[in-house]
């Protein structure tokens, strides 16, 4: 889906709805995620243009029985583009194993806020397995790259909740990254439980 104000969301599983303003709706397209899925999102902001992803609901990793499942994104934003994307939470039902990835390559001047929500297991049962890299680079230079493999533990816990801002105001305590930008991170056992908080609004409105 190509909007009027320069903006692109395309993907293999998902649809996408123009919504007011340079909001869009990311909604299923068929049941998701299940055993031998390959979910790809990518993302495209011009200069100038501004581009909020809404998500009506979350995402469920269902039982995979012995087989895997990935979810990959890729984000690119231009120069003085602006990407709001407070994805709703990620869960990875016992015996799913899911690879999700995500690749962003940003102008020097952007504003991006990302959130990312994971859960490891439904209310009640034992954890999914879950691996997740992140490579973020801004005009070229690395701003965020990890991988997390859940099989090696979260502590105990079965929450990953992170906020990345760039070029917006800090939200409460957080990491600074080299880039100038903020990480907000919080592990814990319940979602409602985490002090990560989107209140800073990208310029032009939205969350």
């Amino acid at each position: 889906m190509k909007t009027s104000t320069a903006t692109e969301v395309r993907s293999s599983h998902l649809r996408t709805f123009r919504l007011d303003g340079g909001r869009v709706a990311l909604v299923p397209d068929q049941a998701v995620l299940l055993a031998d899925d390959r979910v790809t999102v990518s993302v495209r902001v011009d200069a100038g243009a501004s581009l909020e992803i809404v998500e009506p609901g979350g995402t469920v990793a269902y039982a995979m029985r012995g087989r895997s499942a990935r979810w990959d994104v890729t984000i690119e934003v231009e120069d003085g583009g602006s990407l709001t994307w407070h994805g709703e939470p990620f869960v990875v039902a016992d015996g799913a194993d899911v690879v999700r990835t995500l690749t962003a390559d940003l102008g020097a001047d952007t504003v991006v806020s990302l959130r990312e929500t994971l859960v490891l297991g439904r209310a009640g049962e034992a954890p999914g397995r879950l691996v997740t890299t992140a490579n973020v680079r801004r005009a070229g230079l690395p701003v965020l790259v990890e991988a997390m493999d859940s099989g090696l533990g979260l502590g105990g816990h079965r929450v990953v909740d992170q906020l990345l801002h760039l070029g917006l105001p800090a939200c409460g305590d957080g990491m600074v990254l080299a880039s100038g930008g903020h990480l907000h991170r919080w592990v814990g056992d319940e979602v409602h439980l985490s002090p990560v908080t989107s209140t800073p609004r990208r310029p032009g409105g939205g969350a």
